[in-house]
């Protein structure tokens, strides 16, 4: 089945770019979105930032170097938030117990 939001999500990239957004593609969850580029897709556009520099900077993001939110474990939802200087990483538990990214963004 093709994914519309993962279709636009690629659209007007090369094909370089695409290989590179569905690599990052596994780092992300679709929490409550039809799917993860309907998720990142969204973020993008209410954070005015291009998607696929959305997903660098998240891949980018140096978790060890951040304040965890808990420190450790999870709140009740499976998330937790990374947070260094005015960035902020979201990631939630996937069912086989692999951190995914929610959201990524600056404050």
């Amino acid at each position: 089945m093709n994914d519309p939001f993962l279709e636009k999500l690629c659209q007007n990239c090369t094909e370089k770019e695409i290989i590179e957004i569905k690599s990052y593609l596994s780092e992300w969850s679709a929490a409550t979105y039809l799917s993860i580029a309907h998720n990142i897709l969204d973020h993008a556009d209410r954070k005015q930032i291009d998607p696929l520099k959305l997903l660098r900077k998240a891949h980018n993001f140096n978790k060890k170097r951040a304040t965890r939110i808990p420190p450790k474990d999870y709140r009740q939802d499976q998330s937790a938030v990374y947070r260094k200087n005015n960035e902020y990483l979201i990631v939630r538990l996937d069912p086989s117990g692999i951190e995914k990214i929610v959201t990524y963004g600056v404050n």
